[in-house]
């Protein structure tokens, strides 16, 4: 692919390749004039080689497109900045936390790395990343950028700095196979009955074709939390009191009629199935229907073509006919501990402008945070994106309340409750049971913070 195939670029018409710091130090020797006395004349001096700083960035979700995708922008960044490299490593997306902490606890931290709002306040307690309030608003950003998604990136950090990029944001829709749908004569599912009804008509076990896949492996709370309490029609963890809503009885039949999907119009191996898994599934056939974020559907364009896969945003609630959108913002920070700050920075600088967050956003299928870059055509012309921010605008939207300031959220999310889940699924405890240990978890993270205020 090249630079002219892809709408939001003009300035370069070329794809960079990636230098080593070999060449490009003979690319930036430079040769100078100076004059002589003893000539009188012009003599060419060659001097030694520009310093050249290479930066070390970490992708906490390496795969295959995706790696592609950041070492293209990678690419363009160096092309901007003949002074800086990047290395890219890529860290797979169920194990990169423990990678960090490792990479923290011995000092060896890189310069850059792929963020989440869900995973910055882990990071932030343990002094990790560079705050970039100050440095945006140098640079003139503040009134570039997404002010939604500058204040969901505060929010996330539990100290109200902002830590990560807000170069994009998610949404959580149910992906449908619109070929399927047609064939079997159903319609575009519009509310939680047309769902289900949907994923039991177009499974047929003899076949091996089931109407939804659920997410029981690593990375299930996200796919669980975007179904149970929208159907719900909850839009936060917790009450006005601040007691977690898990045991209340509209987000625990939720909660049960969700699990009930296990094993009934999904395989039976979803029992450890993760984004790969769900993704593959999807695009295999095997998989009618798939919650999950917008982010996937290049995944999606690419193992089916846009004609045969739609989007459709979280459901009004049944029980009180609000609509609750699941949202993420992602971006990418620096570490404190960076040897190289200000070139760290000149790479996140450019990917919340309009060039680095265009390519990123619309290759990627993400919400630009760029407000030049959402005017673009082609944000506009994205169905997934378009459904989104249909289902946002609308007056009786809330956005879901991910409490991603509590530092120990990505340890009780990812780590804590997966067994749990995953026993829930084969029925060795009740939902109800499993609902009540999320309660307490939450309930005692949210203690902890308060007494930490």
């Amino acid at each position: 692919m090249t630079y002219e195939s892809r709408p939001g670029l003009t300035r370069r018409m070329h794809v960079p390749k990636r230098r080593t710091g070999a060449r490009l130090a003979a690319a930036l020797t430079v040769s100078v004039l100076t004059l002589t006395a003893c000539s009188g004349g012009a003599e060419e001096v060659e001097a030694g080689p520009a310093e050249v700083v290479e930066l070390t960035f970490w992708d906490t979700d390496a795969r295959t497109g995706r790696t592609e995708r950041l070492e293209t922008l990678i690419g363009m960044f160096e092309e901007e900045h003949p002074n800086i490299t990047v290395e890219y490593v890529g860290l797979p997306s169920d194990s990169y936390m423990q990678k960090v902490d490792t990479a923290i606890a011995t000092d060896s931290t890189p310069d850059l790395i792929t963020m989440k709002a869900s995973d910055i306040s882990a990071l932030v307690a343990q002094g990790a990343l560079a705050p970039l309030d100050d440095r945006i608003e140098e640079a003139g950003l503040t009134e570039l950028l997404s002010e939604g998604m500058v204040t969901s990136a505060r929010a996330a950090a539990g100290d109200d700095k902002i830590y990560l990029t807000p170069t994009t944001s998610l949404t959580d829709v149910l992906w449908y196979r619109s070929d399927l749908f047609e064939e079997a004569g159903l319609g575009t599912p519009t509310t939680w009955d047309d769902f289900f009804t949907a994923a039991e008509t177009l499974t047929d076990k003899e076949t091996g074709q089931f109407g939804y896949t659920i997410r029981g492996g690593a990375g299930f709370w996200s796919q669980f939390v975007g179904m149970v309490l929208p159907m719900a029609g909850v839009a936060s963890y917790f009450d006005e009191d601040g007691k977690a809503v898990f045991t209340q009885p509209e987000v625990v039949a939720a909660a049960e009629r969700y699990a009930g999907l296990y094993n009934t119009v999904t395989a039976q191996s979803d029992l450890t199935a993760d984004f790969k898994v769900m993704v593959a599934q999807f695009g295999g056939g095997s998989a009618a229907m798939l919650s999950h974020s917008i982010g996937s559907y290049p995944d999606h364009v690419a193992a089916l073509g846009e004609e045969n896969v739609m989007a459709a945003a979280a459901f009004p609630s049944d029980e009180n006919g609000v609509r609750v959108q699941a949202g993420l913002v992602l971006g990418f920070s620096a570490f404190e501990k960076s040897e190289h700050p200000d070139e760290a920075w000149e790479f996140l600088q450019y990917v919340m402008e309009a060039e680095g967050d265009g390519y990123w956003a619309k290759e990627s299928g993400y919400i630009p945070g760029n407000l030049e870059v959402a005017e673009q055509d082609w944000v506009k012309e994205s169905q997934p994106i378009a459904v989104s921010l249909e289902a946002m605008a609308e007056e009786d939207t809330v956005p879901l309340d991910h409490p991603y300031y509590l530092p120990e959220f990505s340890a009780i999310t990812g780590t804590e409750l997966l067994p749990e889940w995953q026993k829930t699924l084969q029925g060795e405890q009740t939902v109800e049971e499993f609902m009540q240990k999320t309660a307490v978890l939450f309930n005692e993270a949210r203690a902890a913070y308060d007494a930490r205020q």
